[in-house]
């Protein structure tokens, strides 16, 4: 590792996309007792969680002025929610070992608080015509971390028997419903008004579906945290219709999202070559496993576990072909790199 291969790198902004998916992946096999794969998964979620944070943090200190310039792009600060989603995937998948649960859940509250900021200012300095003509799937990444950041502050509620956290973790919930029902209006208000194109089905249209999905496993974690710590009285009593509300939801933007996609790929050429955005479309897939077992488990309905292992292998074979994908284009892209010419030794 070379100071070139730390600074000369200029990361997508939702470069933490792997994290996620591996990071979920990992916690789905978990759930239907791949061990084995799920503790393989997890660790090396952790391991690309480590390298890419790493280069982030360089490139964050070596050019400032650039990312602070890249961050005034709406696109481009709510796209780095991904960090914070990867920190409480991560925080859910080894949640059994507290010190772990602790760093993560740090760190995606530490990176809430730099992000929020920045996208407020950023939403604000444009008109509301042009948020409803960019607006699409990445957009719900707040709401993916603020549940997220709801089901880490329950997991850690129970750690430390503190029932506040547990209203803490609801205001949470309720934050990220608030812009997931924002951000689909903004989408649903631009369908209505100019047709959608092939090309606007893009991966993270899946985002739909899993910020929905990831709403329902915060919804169970809240619902098993006010029965373990006895929160508030009333919280499961609306929780438990939200949590299953949610998965009803998103349950039917699946067939919705499966004809949006093979209608692109009927449409635009090359649809399905590898691309770095598949891997927003994993998370949910993912996410929609782990949130049936879980709700599966919270809400005694065993049918839906079926349901999960069937999108856990679903999930679980388009992370492989990614991988794949992925491996096969960095090789394609080193052969094609410029050969340097061999240095001449001096006589």
């Amino acid at each position: 590792m070379n100071g070139a291969w730390l600074g000369e790198w200029d990361p997508p902004p939702e470069v933490f996309a792997t994290v996620m998916a591996t990071g979920i992946v990992s916690v789905a096999a978990d759930d239907h007792g791949y061990w084995r794969l799920g503790i393989a998964l997890g660790m090396l979620a952790v391991v690309t969680f480590a390298i890419l944070g790493l280069r982030s943090l360089v490139w964050v200190i070596r050019r400032p002025a650039h990312v602070v310039a890249v961050t005034r792009d709406l696109d481009v600060a709510l796209r780095m929610f991904t960090f914070i989603a990867a920190c409480a995937v991560l925080a859910v998948r080894w949640g059994g070992h507290s010190a772990v649960g602790w760093l993560f859940g740090g760190l995606a509250l530490a990176a809430w608080l730099v992000l929020v900021p920045l996208a407020v200012v950023d939403v604000g300095s444009w008109p509301g015509a042009q948020l409803r003509e960019q607006a699409h799937g990445a957009w719900l990444l707040p709401s993916v971390a603020a549940a997220g950041l709801a089901t880490t502050a329950t997991d850690l509620a129970i750690d430390v028997r503190a029932p506040s956290l547990v209203v803490i973790a609801a205001l949470a919930w309720i934050a990220g419903m608030a812009i997931y029902l924002t951000v689909t209006w903004l989408i649903a208000w631009r369908a209505l008004a100019t047709p959608i194109m092939a090309e606007e089905v893009t991966p993270d249209s899946w985002i739909l579906m899993g910020a929905l999905a990831i709403t329902a496993l915060a919804g169970d974690h809240i619902l098993a945290a006010a029965r373990a710590l006895s929160a508030p009285a009333g919280l499961a009593g609306w929780a438990r219709p939200v949590t299953l509300g949610a998965w009803v939801l998103a349950s039917l933007w699946i067939p919705a999202l499966l004809y949006a996609q093979v209608w692109r790929v009927d449409q635009v050429v090359g649809s399905l070559r590898y691309q770095g955005a598949w891997w927003t479309a994993v998370f949910p897939l993912g996410m929609y496993s782990a949130a049936s077992a879980a709700t599966a488990t919270e809400l005694h309905m065993r049918s839906l576990g079926t349901v999960s292992l069937v999108f856990f292998w679903d999930a679980f074979t388009v992370w492989t072909l990614l991988v794949i994908g992925g491996l096969h284009s960095a090789v394609a892209h080193k052969r094609h790199l410029p050969r340097r010419a061999p240095r001449r030794r001096g006589r």
